[in-house]
């Protein structure tokens, strides 16, 4: 045995690996992960920590002391913009209702109106041709020398009028 006393400071430490079973390595390094991702789990949330005080600083400043003039300077643009879009709208309306008050009304409040008569010697036929005429869906109709010729073809077997 060895002798009585004190023992040194710096014990010898025997690290062959040819003598670890292969479960006893696996086992030591799943541990020294588990670990070190402990490590950095907990270093993450101190990191994430100071970041966030850093961005709530960087948010107050941003919103209340520069922030603020750029805030002003948008709304007075976007009155600006505003103004400019409606007063061209209301300087084109009121161009067109000194236009038309010019020119007159844009809508015609006449109708025309045209008899069978007056359609009847518009297309030299006789009144009783165009009433026929009128009982048909669809007509051919044929010029030949200043005259119509009308041809019905809403049947199949088509007849001349």
């Amino acid at each position: 045995m060895v002798e009585p006393g004190q023992r040194s400071p710096y014990p010898e430490i025997i690290d062959i690996k040819g003598l670890k079973t292969k479960k006893r390595v696996f086992i030591e390094t799943a541990i020294t992960l588990t670990f070190w991702g402990l490590m950095l789990y907990l270093l993450a949330i101190f990191v994430t920590f100071i970041l966030w005080l850093f961005g709530l600083h960087l948010f107050y400043y941003e919103i209340y002391i520069g922030g603020f003039d750029e805030m002003q300077r948008l709304f007075k643009n976007t009155i600006t913009i505003s103004a400019v879009v409606v007063s061209i709208l209301l300087l084109w309306s009121y161009y067109n209702v000194l236009l038309f008050k010019i020119k007159g009304e844009r809508r015609n409040r006449q109708v025309s109106i045209s008899f069978d008569n007056d359609m009847a010697k518009f297309f030299k036929i006789e009144p009783e041709m165009l009433e026929k005429m009128k009982e048909f869906r669809r007509l051919n109709v044929c010029i030949e020398q200043d005259t119509l010729m009308f041809r019905e073809t809403d049947l199949p077997g088509s007849r001349d009028l």
